[in-house]
């Protein structure tokens, strides 16, 4: 089904989404962050090691035996410096892109 909107119409919606595209929608704020995992507290011989890999707040180990364990650590926000740590402010429209002029 074909439309039948006129220039002046398609001209006005292409300018709306394009003003839509450069109102600022979130402010979005990046902080630094620490996670440490004590491996004697969490029972880990290094000699035993075989890998290890970290995703989010989750450390996985792998094992020379095979197997694997996952230990989370939840301190994240205990130890965001919020008075120093801050990184990086974003100004972003509502496709969480930046808003040109405002970053």
């Amino acid at each position: 089904m074909m439309s039948n909107l006129t220039i002046q119409e398609v001209e006005k919606l292409n300018q709306e989404y394009d003003n839509e595209q450069l109102k600022p929608k979130f402010i979005d704020a990046r902080y630094n962050a620490h996670l440490t995992w004590d491996l004697e507290e969490l029972g880990i011989d290094w000699d035993e090691v075989e890998d290890w890999s970290i995703q989010r707040i989750t450390l996985t180990v792998y094992f020379k035996d095979g197997t694997e364990k996952e230990y989370e650590n939840w301190d994240a926000f205990d130890n965001v410096d919020y008075k120093h740590g801050l990184e990086e402010v974003l100004v972003l429209n509502k496709d969480w892109e930046k808003v040109e002029g405002e970053n």
